[in-house]
């Protein structure tokens, strides 16, 4: 009768055999209590496989936990991890030999005939573990079985070799191989990505039996842990790699660094100049002045000046050595160089002395805010951080957040760490530590991004009185802002150098611009856009308001000796400020739906020294294009006030046109063109309202001369003249040509030459209006000719 389990299913069979009482037969009771008897053995029969299954998963997992313990413990050594693979896997499955096949892993390519074996390790039970020879990988028969198991991904058991048909070819011994093989299992083994980096072979089942599923299980379960040890040796590998040629880099790199010794010798010959003599305390430091070996002992006299390479015992070649390396290490960009990071520094010595902010830090702050300012931009690539996401750059893999802040304080590691750079090498490993960690935070700081996350905090301490910044946490946020402040101090300092150095951040901004624009294809923020140059001013005063004030304001209000910043800074956005409205007014007066009211208020406010009915006369004039009426020998004088000069001849004037009479508007209309005219020509207006004058001085010396001069025939066909019935004419001038007809012909005269001068030419100046009207003559007053 079947044994069956409790879902039925027939889990043996059980038989009874001559029955010995009665009739010798089995009756119809028998069966029923055999029936009964095989529900309880079946019952039991399923307990122990159960029970045997268990035992045998939990052996299992304690071996493939072992393997895992001990392929992770051996990650440094690929032969080492691979003997304890095979080791493992011959105890595992009960085989008399085994075999592990690496993959070639400079081969990425997925083609058959480009997957080779790098390397081959066997063992055979009983002896000793070999790396197997280049001959062995390319005519092994183990090995043709493990590269098609390698091609194929897929499994191979093979416990009949001689019924195979498929790959019995494959397992023809040469000869050589005097290994009776009667039994093999494949597997590939693969990385984490799914890639087959190897193969191993398990070989000839002990005690005669053969590869069943539970061990195609196995060893496939048993193949993951192989594929993950081998990965990670090999990453092991490449990291130790990668680390050979990094220190090799760091060395070559380290030579071509590090300040010469010419440099050295140089500098250190030169005795450094005095703190005064240098003007390193004054709030108005101008390093322009400044040569660079000047800037570099500059920046040695400021940790003199604090008695730390006294304190600290920093030998002075030491320290001008890693002063020459620091600088040496910043590139030539146009604004984020050498000499801002010099500007940074002399700032945070004016706060330390100047500013008063020495008496609450110790030496080791002291020396760390000097080291942080000096090295707080090195290497700086003229960009920002975004721009290093945008591109991608190594430098936004490395570091996700402060990306160039965390390299520069690498880069100032670096140079700290060089032989003949450490200016903290006396210190003792805690005071360096602490020392390192102040010249992190201060960098760090630098990023206004962090700025905007702790102003408010700091904010809170400063309405809190806070006064003695005793606290360790309190104190690093009052460096972190000493050191935005001290990074942004350009917008502090006088006028004349703070619009200097606005021109060379916004050309390094513009020119990070340019490049998003035209490599990048996307439109830069106004800030780095060179179409919006003009509003510079505006943006000033933006970064002003949401930055600099309230910073400068929170410090002044820890310590009033730093209001200097503050109010310089305030001065210059008042200055920034001035410029945008000039810039908005511009605008307003080229625009073409100004009206006339808007244009009058906006000249009248740029230049109030130039009377309104001046402008008026001047708009007249040039609403008449230059029209020239009959005037009396008063108005001729007159004529010649610069505040009715027209300032700009059409390009085609019509003589005849211009003799027309013109009745004056009752409203002047504004020309914008003319008044900005005006205003761009006031000094060439100037010159000539002098020239005049002196002209017109000339001009009544001649007309006298005229008077008492014989009275001479010139022309047959006299003027006729015009009387003005304000003023008789002279009764006995004589008449003139006109100057021959030619729009374009103007003529200076100046002093020297105005006696020279045909004297008919300014009497012809009272009676031009009679040969106006001729065809080939123009009249043209003297006054007229001369400007």
């Amino acid at each position: 009768m079947p044994i069956l389990n409790r879902d039925n299913v027939v889990i043996g069979v059980a038989q009874l055999i001559n029955k010995k009482t009665g009739t010798h037969e089995f009756t119809s009771k028998d069966i029923n209590v055999f029936r009964n008897y095989l529900t309880f053995c079946g019952l039991g029969l399923s307990n122990a496989q159960l029970f045997e299954l268990s035992i045998q998963e939990y052996k299992k997992n304690q071996l493939l936990l072992n393997l895992a313990r001990n392929l992770f413990r051996e990650q440094n050594d690929l032969e080492r991890l691979v003997h304890k693979i095979t080791t493992e896997s011959q105890g595992l499955m009960q085989c008399a030999r085994c075999c592990v096949y690496i993959l070639d892993r400079s081969t990425t390519s997925k083609k058959t005939e480009d997957i080779h074996f790098s390397k081959g390790f066997d063992m055979v039970y009983g002896e000793e573990f070999k790396v197997t020879t280049n001959d062995f990988l390319e005519n092994s028969r183990y090995a043709k079985i493990a590269f098609h198991v390698a091609t194929t991904m897929e499994t191979v058991n093979l416990n009949d070799i001689t019924n195979d048909q498929a790959l019995a070819h494959l397992l023809i011994s040469n000869g050589d191989d005097t290994f009776q093989l009667r039994n093999i299992l494949c597997v590939p083994i693969m990385d984490s990505d799914g890639h087959v980096i190897g193969v191993c072979q398990v070989m000839n089942k002990l005690n005669g039996r053969i590869f069943t599923e539970d061990d195609v299980a196995i060893i496939e379960a048993f193949s993951v842990f192989c594929g993950l040890g081998i990965h990670n040796t090999r990453q092991y590998e490449n990291v130790l790699r990668l680390t050979a040629k990094q220190n090799v880099a760091f060395e070559v790199l380290s030579y071509h660094v590090i300040a010469s010794e010419e440099d050295v010798q140089r500098v250190t010959s030169v005795s450094v100049p005095e703190a005064n003599q240098l003007r390193l305390y004054a709030w108005e430091f101008n390093d322009m002045v400044l040569t660079d070996d000047e800037t570099v002992l500059s920046s040695v006299r400021m940790f003199i000046e604090l008695d730390l390479p006294k304190k600290l015992h920093i030998p002075h070649d030491v320290i001008c050595r890693w002063v020459l390396s620091v600088k040496k290490n910043y590139r030539p960009v146009i604004y984020h160089n050498w000499r801002h990071a010099f500007n940074v520094a002399q700032t945070m010595f004016s706060m330390l002395t100047t500013g008063g902010m020495n008496v609450c830090m110790s030496d080791f702050e002291r020396i760390g805010l000097l080291i942080a300012c000096l090295s707080h931009d090195l290497d700086h690539r003229g960009t920002n951080n975004a721009f290093q996401a945008k591109v991608d750059a190594p430098l936004a893999k490395l570091y996700t957040t402060s990306t160039l802040e965390h390299h520069h304080f690498d880069q100032c590691i670096m140079i700290l760490q060089t032989e003949g750079n450490n200016i903290l090498q006396a210190l003792s490993p805690d005071d360096y530590k602490l020392v390192v960690r102040y010249i992190e935070v201060a960098i760090l700081s630098t990023d206004l991004a962090l700025y905007f996350r702790k102003r408010g905090e700091f904010q809170k301490l400063v309405e809190t009185n806070e006064e003695h910044w005793s606290d360790p946490t309190k104190k690093e946020l009052l460096r972190g802002m000493m050191m935005t402040a001290c990074d942004v101090a350009a917008i502090c300092k006088p006028w004349e150098i703070q619009q200097v150095v606005a021109k060379l951040v916004a050309s390094e901004f513009f020119q990070q611009g340019d490049i998003e624009r035209n490599q990048l294809h996307v439109e830069p923020i106004p800030m780095m856009d060179r179409a919006k140059k003009d509003e510079l001013p505006k943006m000033q005063v933006g970064f002003i308001d949401s930055i600099c004030l309230p910073l400068y304001k929170m410090l002044s209000d820890v310590d009033p000796g730093l209001t200097p910043l503050y109010e310089g800074c305030k001065q210059n956005r008042d200055n920034w400020e001035k410029l945008q409205e000039e810039h908005d007014k511009l605008k307003s007066l080229w625009s073409e739906s100004a009206s006339q009211e808007t244009l009058r208020k906006i000249i009248e406010s740029t230049k109030p020294e130039l009377p309104a009915n001046n402008l008026v006369s001047a708009q007249t004039d040039s609403a008449t294009s230059l029209k020239v009426t009959k005037t009396n020998n008063n108005n001729n004088e007159n004529s010649s006030s610069p505040s009715s000069l027209p300032l700009k001849e059409p390009k085609t004037v019509n003589r005849e046109q211009q003799t027309a009479t013109t009745p004056t508007p009752k409203s002047p209309t504004i020309d914008p063109v003319l008044i900005a005219t005006i205003h761009a020509n006031k000094g060439a207006i100037d010159t000539i309202r002098g020239q005049i004058t002196e002209l017109r001085h000339d001009v009544d010396q001649l007309r006298l001369q005229i008077n008492t001069r014989k009275r001479s025939t010139i022309s047959t066909n006299p003027p006729i003249i015009i009387p003005n019935p304000s003023q008789p004419p002279p009764s006995n001038l004589p008449p003139i040509p006109s100057p021959p007809s030619d729009a374009n012909n103007t003529r200076r005269v100046s002093k020297s030459n105005a006696n020279n001068t045909n004297s008919a030419a300014f009497s012809h100046h009272h009676h031009h209006h009679h040969h106006i009207g001729q065809p080939d003559a123009t009249g043209r007053s003297s006054i007229c000719n001369i400007i």
